[in-house]
C-alpha cells in the first residue's frame, strides 16, 4: 500500500489505510505467537491490492476513456521494465477527479487523477509521478510503515478474525472491514525520498528526463502559493519541494550524460487537451492543473475567453503568445479544431528516395526532446521511430475555416544527404567572405542541404449550415521553397488557377523527397522522376503510423498534432533550443467578434517569436514555422500574414466571389476564441 504523490487523505484512500492497519495487525499476531518477523507474501500482497482496488472503484469515478487508459499504461509499463521489481503485473488507472493527485495500492495496483495530467506539462512530468508510485510498490513501503501504526484506536476485532481463520481466508472481510472502519496513516519522509530517489533512475533508465519529476514539484511550489488549501496536507506529511528538488537534483547529476532522454511526447499534449476540453464540456469545474496555468476557463463557450481576459489588462496590445501562456498548454475551441482539421485532412503522397527513411514524415521531437541542433543527427539512429505526424491550426472567419498543415522532416537533403550539406556550408562561409560561391548575393536561396525541414500547406473551407461534413472544400495553397502555390478545386469554373484533385473532399498533395516542397499531386512522369525508391502516401487514420513496419503497404496513417501547444509555445519569445532565430512581428490588424458577438477592430500584438528553427548542419537555421512562411514575390508583405491573417491572404490572392467574411470568430494566434 503506498502513500499518495500529492495529498495524503482524501476519500479514495481510507481503503488504502485500512488495509495497512490490516496488514500490521496480522504482523503483530505473527510476533506475539513467536514466530519471528512477519513477512507478507507477495501472493498475499496482491490479493489485498486487488480486493482494494475492487474497493477504490466503488467510491472513485474510474474514467472511461480507454484510449487514454491504454497511454497511461504504456508508461506506467515502460517505467516497471525498468524497476527493481518488474516481476509482479501492474494495473495503470485514470480516476475523473480534478484533484491532483497519484497513490498504489499493494502488488502494483497504480491510480492517477485527470486532474494530475491536467497539471502536467510533459510526459516526463507524468511519467515522474508514476515513476515514484512504482517505487513505493517496489520498495513495499506499506509493510514497514504499518508497524508504526497505533493499533489501539483499531481495536481487536479484527485481529481475532484473521486469527481464528488465517490471512488467506480473510483477505475479503479485512477490505470490507477497513472500508467501514476509518484510519489514518502517513509515509515517513524517508520513504517519501526513497520514492523519489529510487523513481529518478528508473525514470533516466526507462529513456525519460528525470527532471521532469523536479519540474512537478515546481508546480507544486506553484500550487502552494495559489492554492494553498489544496496542499496543506501534502506539506505536512512530504519533505517540502524545494528539498526534494535539491535531493532528486543531486541524484541526477550523478547519472552519465544522455542526450536522448524523453521530455514530451504530442501523444502527451494530445492526452492532456482532450480531458480539458471534456472538464470544460462537462461542467465539471476547474481542475487544479487549470488553476496552475492561471486559473483561466479554458471551454471558450458562453464565457469571456481568457486571451480576451488578458488583452483587456494591457489596453488591447498584449501579445498573443502571452495570451496563450495564460490558458496553458490549451487554447479554448481546441476539441472543435481537431474535429475541423481531421474532416479535411489532406492525403500526402510523399516521394521516396534513397534511403527512404530520411522522407519519412514524422514530429519534430521524434528523438524526445525540443532541440533542433540533434534532429540531423538522430534522424538516421533507427532507434527512434519516425511516426507518422502532422501539425494543423484552424482559423475561423464567419463563413471559412482556414486549415493550415505542416509536414516535418528532420532533414532537407537536396544536393545530396552529405554532399549538399557540405556544399550548403561552402556557399554560406563563401557568402560571409563576398568571395566566388555566392556571386549573386542570394545565398539563402542557393542553400541545397540543411537541417529540420517543415512545409505545408493552408486548406480553405467555406462553411455550412449543415455542419462540419457538409463544408467543401474551395481553395488550397501550398508552401514549396518559399512560395505559395495556389490551387482550385478540380471542375472549378475559373480560369488562370491551376487545379487540384480532392479525394473524398481532402486535397492529394505530393511532397517531392530530399527537400520536400508540396505541390498538387498530378501523378504525371516529371513529378515523379526523383521518386527513385517510389511513394508513400500518408493518410489520416487519428494513428500514428511506424512506416518501417508497414509491410509491402504503401500507404501509411497519420495523426495530427496542434500546432498550438507545441511550436507555438515553444516560440514565444526569443532564441532557445528550438529555435535559432527570432523576430519582431509587431502588431496586426483585424475585425473579430468578441466574447459579447459584438464586431469589433483589434489591434493584436504578436511581438517577438521564434522565426527559424535550431539547426546547425549544412545551412544554419533554415527551416521555418508557418508564421514564418513568405513568397519570394511577395517579400515586402507583413510578416507573418500567411499564417495570422489568412482570410485577408486569400482575399488578396484569389478576389472570391460571393460572400467571404473577414471576421474572424477563431484565430488564437490573435487571441480570437469562440
Amino acid at each position: 500500500m503506498s502513500r499518495t504523490f500529492l495529498r495524503p487523505a482524501s476519500a479514495f484512500n481510507r481503503t488504502l489505510i485500512q488495509i495497512a492497519v490490516a496488514i500490521s495487525l496480522i504482523q503483530n499476531y505473527s510476533l506475539s505467537h513467536g514466530q519471528g518477523l512477519f513477512k507478507l507474501s507477495e501472493s498475499d500482497e496482491i490479493a489485498i491490492g486487488q480486493q482494494a482496488s475492487g474497493e477504490v472503484e466503488k467510491k472513485e469515478k474510474v474514467l472511461d476513456n480507454p484510449a487514454l487508459t491504454r497511454y497511461v499504461d504504456r508508461i506506467g509499463q515502460s517505467l516497471v521494465q525498468k524497476s527493481g521489481r518488474p516481476n509482479i503485473k501492474y494495473q495503470f488507472k485514470v480516476i475523473d477527479s480534478p484533484d491532483v493527485n497519484a497513490f498504489a495500492l499493494p502488488g502494483g495496483f497504480i491510480y492517477v487523477n485527470r486532474g494530475l495530467i491536467e497539471a502536467s506539462t510533459s510526459e516526463s512530468e507524468l511519467a515522474g509521478c508514476l515513476a515514484h508510485e512504482v517505487n513505493h510498490v517496489v520498495a513495499r513501503h506499506s509493510a514497514s510503515q504499518i508497524q508504526r501504526a497505533k493499533m489501539a484506536q483499531i481495536g481487536t476485532d479484527l485481529l481475532g478474525s484473521v486469527a481464528g481463520g488465517g490471512l488467506k481466508g480473510q483477505i475479503g472481510q479485512i477490505a470490507t472491514q477497513m472500508v467501514e472502519q476509518g484510519a489514518f496513516m502517513k509515509f515517513s519522509r524517508d520513504h517519501e525520498r526513497e520514492a523519489d530517489r529510487l523513481g529518478a533512475k528508473t525514470m533516466y533508465d526507462a529513456g525519460y528526463d528525470p527532471e521532469g519529476m523536479i519540474s512537478l514539484f515546481e508546480k507544486l511550489q506553484q500550487l502552494q502559493k495559489t492554492n494553498p488549501n489544496s496542499v496543506d496536507k501534502f506539506f505536512a506529511s512530504h519533505p517540502s519541494p524545494a528539498e526534494r528538488i535539491d535531493n532528486v537534483s543531486s541524484i541526477i547529476a550523478s547519472f552519465p550524460a544522455h542526450s536522448g532522454l524523453k521530455k514530451d511526447t504530442p501523444e502527451f499534449q494530445q492526452a492532456k487537451n482532450s480531458l480539458v476540453a471534456r472538464s470544460s464540456r462537462s461542467g465539471s469545474g476547474k481542475s487544479e492543473g487549470q488553476a496552475l496555468a492561471g486559473g483561466k476557463d479554458t471551454a471558450g463557450v458562453d464565457t469571456p475567453n481568457a486571451a480576451a481576459a488578458a488583452i483587456a489588462k494591457t489596453g488591447g496590445t498584449n501579445p498573443s503568445a502571452a495570451a496563450l501562456r495564460i490558458t496553458g498548454m490549451t487554447y479554448p475551441g481546441s476539441d472543435r479544431d481537431r474535429e475541423i482539421a481531421q474532416a479535411f485532412a489532406p492525403n500526402f503522397i510523399q516521394g521516396l528516395s534513397d534511403p527512404q527513411r530520411l522522407d519519412y514524415i514524422t514530429n519534430f521531437d521524434f528523438d524526445g526532446d525540443w532541440r533542433g541542433d540533434n534532429n540531423w543527427e538522430n534522424a538516421a539512429n533507427t532507434k527512434y521511430p519516425l511516426l507518422a505526424y502532422v501539425y494543423y491550426s484552424v482559423t475561423e472567419t464567419r463563413t471559412h475555416f482556414f486549415i493550415h498543415y505542416a509536414a516535418f522532416h528532420p532533414r532537407d537533403t537536396k544536393g545530396g544527404n552529405q554532399r549538399g550539406a557540405a556544399l550548403s556550408e561552402l556557399i554560406r562561409e563563401g557568402a560571409q567572405t563576398g568571395s566566388k560561391y555566392d556571386p549573386t548575393g542570394l545565398s539563402d536561396e542557393a542553400v541545397l542541404a540543411h537541417e529540420n525541414d517543415l512545409e505545408g500547406c493552408m486548406v480553405v473551407v467555406r462553411k455550412n449550415v449543415d455542419g462540419v461534413g457538409a463544408a467543401q472544400v474551395v481553395y488550397v495553397e501550398t508552401m514549396a521553397h518559399n512560395r505559395f502555390l495556389k490551387y482550385l478545386p478540380e471542375g472549378s469554373a475559373a480560369s488562370g488557377v491551376k487545379q487540384i484533385s480532392l479525394k473524398k473532399g481532402r486535397p492529394r498533395l505530393f511532397v517531392e523527397p530530399k527537400g520536400h516542397g508540396i505541390e498538387a499531386f498530378t501523378g504525371t512522369n516529371e513529378q515523379l522522376a526523383k521518386s527513385v525508391k517510389g511513394t508513400l502516401t500518408y493518410r489520416f487514420y487519428g494513428q500514428a503510423e511506424d512506416p518501417e513496419k508497414r509491410g509491402s503497404e504503401d500507404q501509411i496513417g497519420y495523426d495530427l498534432i496542434p500546432i498550438y501547444p507545441t511550436f507555438w509555445s515553444k516560440a514565444v519569445g526569443d532564441k532557445n533550443e528550438t529555435f535559432g532565430l527570432a523576430q519582431d512581428y509587431g502588431s496586426v490588424s483585424i475585425q473579430a467578434v468578441s466574447p459579447s458577438g459584438q464586431v469589433v477592430a483589434q489591434q493584436v500584438k504578436v511581438g517577438i517569436m521564434g522565426s527559424a528553427f535550431l539547426g546547425k548542419v549544412g545551412a544554419e537555421n533554415m527551416s521555418r514555422p508557418p508564421w514564418g512562411w513568405f513568397d519570394n514575390v511577395e517579400k515586402n508583405r507583413p510578416a507573418g500574414e500567411w499564417f495570422l491573417d489568412p482570410a485577408g491572404v486569400i482575399k488578396r490572392h484569389f478576389n472570391p466571389q460571393g460572400e467571404f467574411s473577414l471576421v474572424y470568430v477563431q484565430n488564437p494566434a490573435l487571441g480570437v476564441f469562440r
